[in-house]
């Protein structure tokens, strides 16, 4: 039941129909309300909504059962970005760098705040970090692919 729910939220979403993958999800929440899955999911149907004080509920609420995952605070900055709280987003692409300094759209989401402040010597900088980071995540992908494939002689 859970499972054919989630999957049904998750289409929903992908098509674009995001009030309906938000209804879906909130059903998922009150079977289970420490579903994280559905928590993010439903706080990207708002966030793609342009609900963004909804999906910052959602965030809020996926934190307080799991506080140590990049990719929340950074979805969550961008939501408070987007919303013109600019400390509580800088403060939030801070931590997801701090959880995960590998992790690229951490530094692509600061580099977009920090134009925004009119600060494009950091922003810049961030930017370059991103993209390094996501070329040697690329790299060991492909590498490791290679690995794979390679005749076992």
């Amino acid at each position: 039941m859970i499972e054919e729910l989630m999957l049904d939220g998750k289409e929903a979403l992908v098509k674009g129909n995001f009030e309906k993958s938000v209804k879906i999800f909130s059903e998922v929440l009150e079977k289970e309300p420490e579903n994280i899955i559905a928590l993010f999911s439903r706080a990207t149907a708002h966030f793609r909504n342009k609900n963004y004080s909804a999906a910052i509920e959602d965030y809020n609420a996926y934190l307080k059962i799991n506080s140590s995952n990049e990719k929340i605070y950074c979805s969550r900055g961008n939501a408070y970005m987007v919303l013109e709280d600019y400390e509580k987003a800088l403060d939030d692409f801070n931590r997801s760098i701090e959880i995960n300094p590998h992790y690229p759209m951490a530094y692509f989401s600061r580099s977009d705040l920090l134009k925004r402040l009119g600060e494009t010597d950091h922003a810049e900088d961030d930017e370059a970090t991103g993209n390094r980071i996501q070329k040697q995540m690329s790299r060991a992908y492909y590498e490791s692919q290679g690995f794979m494939f390679e005749d076992p002689q």
